[in-house]
């Protein structure tokens, strides 16, 4: 008996070379990347997030907000001038999604005289960051975050 090879087998094999080849790309993704959970406290933070939506709207009515300027030596947050040594104190997180030995932080009680903050390029890797900057002045919470990508 002779196979006779018609219209529908070629639909059936190209639905199931289809069908293989989402597969192979599903299972090959879901293995090659992690990501980490954004935080290990989940829950506290979660309570405290109508302070962080404030702190947001305050950064937002500032007339001159913190400026972040990348070149070759660094990462570099550039405060107002309202903003000083004696009034100003806060922290910020270098966010790494995919990974968490690769995030960044740090309180900055240490402003420059030119109310500057450089995160220097050799703690920096290249790829995909967001940087959360929390900061405090007159007793006034602000926060800003900014999507950043070191190359």
């Amino acid at each position: 008996m002779k196979f006779k090879f018609t219209w529908a087998h070629g639909v059936i094999t190209a639905l199931i070379c289809f069908i293989l080849f989402i597969c192979s790309m599903v299972f090959s993704n879901q293995f090659s990347n992690s990501y980490d959970l954004v935080t290990d406290e989940y829950y506290e933070e979660e309570i405290n997030y109508q302070q962080e939506i404030d702190a947001t709207k305050n950064a937002a009515k500032l007339k001159e907000r913190p400026e972040i300027n990348m070149d070759r030596t660094g990462i570099l947050i550039t405060f107002p001038k309202e903003f000083n040594l004696t009034n100003t104190k806060g922290r910020f997180l270098l966010f790494r999604a995919n990974s968490k030995e690769l995030d960044i932080k740090k309180n900055f009680l240490d402003l420059s005289p030119q109310n500057t903050i450089l995160i220097p390029n050799k703690i920096l890797v290249k790829g995909k960051y967001t940087l959360k900057l929390y900061w405090s002045k007159d007793k006034i919470n602000y926060q800003m975050e900014v999507p950043i990508i070191w190359k």
